[in-house]
């Protein structure tokens, strides 16, 4: 820059830069000193051309980030790139007015840091609301809707941008200690369930090997409320998982039916039964099946349905009444096996969900069930009309499907009835 070689200045460019001894300067600006940013080539004037147009380059790159920090979501997130161009700019070698530039990203900068400011305090507020469900939430005991819950806010907390620096460290300290308190009790949850299905377990053994103990030694009538009572306690024992428990309970109805099945051969030495009264064992039968609940053993069922016809319509005047009871035991038994295995391949995992869960998923298929079977009663009467002669041939066929559709009705609506009572239950 010592040289005494006289400065070639052009009007278009004289603010901004000159050249001399075969170099193109760019004038100082700001702190920046004049400073070399190429040589001549082919002429003055193109080379003076070349580092205007590389002016404009930059100044579209600058308009460039200015046109995508105002259309942005996240414009916080351009703070570092505005550092960056600043740095860019301070080495860049053009020709123009960079104090425009300059300018031009200083504006930027102030919107931006306006714009984190306001979103921090945004993000306060967001993260106070997310915090408060957070302290909510942990006192949760439906663990599975509250593990989703939780998964939910800390989606949301991690979305969220920081708060101011003092508020941020608090809040994440609080929000933290929320869900390891909620994550804590969910631990020793199941830990204690597991240690409950241990003892059922451990239970519904114990019941086994005590029916088995009264077989091994010939059963026997002086048994039987001993049995009975075996049976009852299995019932409250509780659940546990199918997995489980399938061998051990099919044991269980292996040997209570041992039990009752040899019992039942040594009262048939000691007399015969009349007709009457195989029905009516026959139907005790079939009522303890009832009240066992699923799963059924409809082998077992269909085996009882064919001895119930062999024996036939009886003189007794009991017979109408056991006729009646067997039939509806029978198609309740049908019905709510026919529901457990429909709730079972609509929801494969079933057996896992809670009891509530169970009943709510049965309850709802029945009311859908329920609520066809009207439609389809409702089209029968509307093309046959309700009143038939069952003496009459013609009729009998018609009035035999509408008894069928009203059978069926009161069946499902007794099963919904008692699972709305077990419902009341839990």
């Amino acid at each position: 820059m010592s040289s005494t070689t006289p400065i070639k200045e052009y009007k278009e460019i004289t603010e901004y830069g000159y050249i001399k001894d075969g170099k193109v300067i760019l004038r100082g600006y700001f702190d920046f000193q004049d400073r070399e940013i190429g040589d001549v080539r082919e002429s003055d004037e193109e080379s003076l051309k070349y580092f205007v147009n590389r002016f404009d380059m930059v100044t579209k790159k600058v308009q460039a980030v200015k046109d995508s920090i105002h259309t942005a979501e996240n414009k916080g997130s351009y703070l570092m790139k505005l550092i960056h161009m600043r740095t860019y700019l301070a080495t860049y070698n053009g020709l123009g007015d960079f104090t425009k530039l300059y300018e031009e990203i200083n504006v930027l900068e102030d919107e931006i840091n306006e714009y984190i400011a306001k979103n921090r305090d945004k993000n306060f507020e967001i993260k106070t609301a997310l915090l408060k469900e957070a302290q909510e939430a942990k006192y949760s005991t439906e663990w599975k809707d509250g593990t989703e819950r939780f998964k939910e806010l800390k989606m949301n907390w991690i979305k969220t941008g920081s708060a101011v620096k003092e508020e941020e460290e608090k809040l994440s300290e609080q929000f933290n200690d929320a869900m390891e308190f909620f994550f804590k009790r969910r631990g020793d949850f199941y830990q204690e369930m597991q240690r409950i299905m241990r003892d059922r377990l451990f239970k519904y053994r114990s019941l086994l090997n005590q029916v088995k103990r009264i077989n091994r030694i010939g059963g026997g009538k002086e048994f039987v409320n001993e049995v009975k009572d075996i049976q009852n306690e299995w019932r409250e024992v509780g659940k546990v998982p199918k997995m489980k428990i399938n061998k051990t309970l099919y044991e269980f109805k292996k040997e209570t039916a041992k039990f009752f099945n040899d019992l039942k051969s040594q009262r048939s030495s000691y007399r015969r039964k009349s007709p009457i009264e195989m029905k009516k064992e026959l139907l005790e039968t079939a009522e303890s099946f009832l009240k066992s609940g699923s799963p059924y053993n409809i082998a077992k069922i269909k085996t009882l349905q064919n001895d119930w016809k062999q024996l036939g319509k009886l003189q007794a005047p009991e017979d109408k009444e056991y006729n009646l009871r067997f039939r509806i035991i029978c198609n309740e038994i049908f019905e709510s096996h026919f529901l457990e295995r429909m709730a079972k391949n609509l929801h494969p995992d079933l057996y896992t969900k809670s009891d509530f869960e169970q009943l709510k998923i049965k309850m709802d298929l029945l009311r859908d069930s329920i609520k066809q079977d009207e439609s389809e009663l409702y089209e029968f009467n509307s093309r046959h009309g309700s009143n038939f002669n069952s003496n009459d041939p013609q009729d009998y066929q018609l009035y035999q499907q509408r008894n069928n559709f009203i059978n069926k009705l009161k069946t499902k609506k007794r099963i919904l009835q008692k699972l709305e009572d077990k419902l009341l239950m839990l």
